[in-house]
């Protein structure tokens, strides 16, 4: 009895403990459980967080490549410059950090915002730009208050410069910060918050002038300050980049339409190279190495002239009389004998509606047709041609087409045709529309680059169209290599046989002959070609009375040409909008470049590049 007793008053004590045995056990499991997870599973992830606790990664961004013109002239440049950058995972109250900013900076606490949360998923890898363009007050106020602000760092780097202002806005572009879709794009090579180009020369090169950016480690304490390098990865310059353009032939351009809107552009009809490119109005692209306020980008979106439009490539026009040098070309291609004559009596009827012409020509052949612009011959000529036969010489001089100018957003224009009217009107050609069409007006449209190509190919003995090109000379900025590229000529207008010297005659008569429409242009010894262009903006019944109309409803004028007409070496075509006539608003830009080209073509480059580098009033 005693024993069995105590055998049973020591049951409880052993399931005592028992139990105490079986907790610790699965105590120490759940700990040594704990400890695999952390120091096993996700020990990289926080050995990671610890060393990113320790380290800052600041990139640095590659000094971008100079731009000059083909005689050297500085056109885009850096200067030294501060950027605001936030480290997000090191900020405890985001919209603190931003108040903190703005009203420091004296900035808009939403603008700071907005870039604040942009690009969500990469804040663990890269810092925010924040704010770009600091001045040296701005960084020290940021700098005094770095303790209490570690999230902050501001960051060494240097920001575009164009010099000569408005001067080749269009052409040159602007740099502006990525957007999402373009960081994605441009995965590996963009970083979000970069500046990357967004128009002109600068986006089209964008990866030669960019560089490779670097980057710089350091090594900060706990209060976020910066006590030490651990490392970095120097950057590669992007490199130099000469155009194709004259700067001074390009001031002359810009100079003339200060008060106009409109275009010129002139090239190299052999090369393709661009000479001057001009669209007016233009804008200052320093205004974009800053971050522009709405209210600033507002006012730049309402400008009725639309000054971000590169009217050059983008803006399209009837051709206006500018056409008839083409349709010369589709009536001596067709059988038309140059000299069968045509009697003007200040217009003509087609399907039973009366087509006027500008003036009472008489008899006329096709040579003095061009010469003094005869509307009625072309109508005739027209009518005979029909459609198909205008469209296939409009082309062959690549009209309907885009040029492949080597910048972004160009127009392809519209070369009308039965084929086109069913497919983009869904309604047959009508024959009373080929009247029209035949001295450059009704659907056809076309941009003043696909013009001065074209009129490369009537310039080009063997009909040649190069293709209109901005790229002069790269050169390596680290091994001092320069590279060049001229694309290739792939296409050439069929002319048949004299056709081409018929046309070019009544070009040269048009500029150099009493009774020509723009004699007033004519310049001893530059043997300049062109040929006029009025485009109607609204109906009138009496042109002399063009003038009385508000300046919103007058004519535009266009004026094309080459010279010299034996050799030609440059093409030159000026387009004003509103301008009335081609004779008074376009011609004279357009001889005063082509005799300026000339003049400088026996300079050296040297004196050339000096020439640029003065202000236009000192030349």
């Amino acid at each position: 009895m005693t024993s069995g007793s105590a055998r049973e008053d020591r049951r409880p004590v052993l399931t005592r403990i028992d139990r105490v045995a079986t907790g610790t056990w699965l105590l120490l499991s759940v700990l040594i459980g704990v400890y695999w997870v952390h120091q096993v599973l996700r020990g990289e992830e926080y050995a990671r967080q610890a060393e990113d606790n320790r380290l800052r990664s600041v990139p640095v961004t590659a000094p971008r490549g100079f731009i000059l013109d083909r005689n050297g002239a500085v056109l885009a440049e850096n200067e030294p410059a501060f950027t605001l950058l936030l480290y997000r995972k090191e900020t405890k109250d985001l919209d603190r950090s931003i108040r903190f900013v703005a009203d420091l900076l004296d900035r808009s606490f939403d603008d700071l915002k907005r870039r604040a949360e942009r690009d969500r998923s990469s804040y663990d890898f890269v810092p925010v730009v924040l704010e770009d363009n600091l001045t040296m007050g701005e960084v020290a106020a940021i700098e005094a208050h770095a303790l209490e602000h570690s999230e902050f760092a501001v960051q060494k780097t240097e920001r575009r410069v164009y010099g000569h202002g408005v001067v080749a806005a269009h052409l040159l572009g602007h740099l502006g910060e990525a957007s999402p879709e373009q960081v994605v794009h441009r995965a590996g090579k963009t970083r979000p918050g970069e500046a990357i180009g967004q128009k002109g020369v600068e986006a089209a090169y964008q990866d030669l002038l960019a560089g490779i950016s670097g980057s710089r480690t350091f090594v900060i304490d706990s209060f976020g300050r910066e006590v030490g390098e651990s490392g970095r990865t120097d950057p590669l310059p992007g490199n130099t980049l000469w155009l194709t353009i004259d700067l001074t032939l390009q001031r002359i351009a810009e100079d003339y339409f200060a008060d106009k809107v409109g275009s010129a552009v002139a090239l190299d009809p052999k090369t393709g190279e661009i000479l001057a490119l001009v669209s007016a109005p233009a804008f200052d692209p320093n205004l974009f190495t800053k971050r522009l306020s709405k209210a600033e980008w507002d006012a730049i979106l309402a400008d009725d002239d639309y000054p971000l439009n590169n009217r050059v490539l983008q803006n399209l026009y009837s051709p206006g009389s500018v056409w008839k040098a083409f349709m010369s070309r589709a009536i001596l291609a067709n059988g038309i004998r140059p000299e069968e004559r045509v009697t003007c009596t200040g217009g003509a009827t087609f399907y039973g509606r009366f087509f006027r012409c500008h003036g009472r020509h008489g008899s006329v052949d096709l040579v003095t047709a061009i010469q003094v612009s005869c509307d009625t011959y072309f109508y005739t000529m027209g009518k005979r041609l029909g459609i198909e036969a205008i469209a296939e010489t409009g082309n062959a001089f690549g009209f309907g087409r885009p040029t492949g100018v080597d910048l972004v957003s160009e127009k392809s224009g519209i070369l009308p045709s039965p084929e086109w009217s069913l497919k983009a009107r869904r309604h047959p050609w009508y024959a009373g529309e080929t009247i029209s069409v035949s001295i450059g007006q009704g659907p056809v449209l076309v941009t003043a680059l696909q013009v001065a190509r074209a009129f490369a190919g009537i310039a080009n003995r063997d009909g040649a169209l190069p293709t209109p090109h901005l790229f002069h000379i790269g050169e390596n900025i680290r091994t001092r290599e320069r590279f060049a590229y001229r694309p290739p000529v792939k296409e050439s207008v069929p002319w048949p046989p004299g056709a081409r010297d018929l046309v070019v005659e009544g070009l040269w008569r048009v500029v150099n002959q009493p009774g020509g429409t723009a004699t007033a242009v004519r310049v001893p010894g530059l043997d300049l070609c062109g040929k006029t262009g009025t485009v109607q903006v609204v109906a009138q019944k009496e042109a002399k009375k063009a003038h009385l109309l508000p300046e919103a409803l007058r004519d535009h004028g266009w004026f094309a040409s080459f010279a010299p007409k034996d050799d030609p070496k440059i093409v030159v075509v000026v387009f004003v909008e509103h301008g009335l006539h081609g004779s008074t608003a376009a011609a004279p830009l357009a001889a005063k470049m082509a005799a300026e080209w000339f003049r400088r073509s026996t300079e050296t480059p040297a004196a050339l590049a000096a020439d640029a580098s003065r202000p236009a009033g000192s030349r």
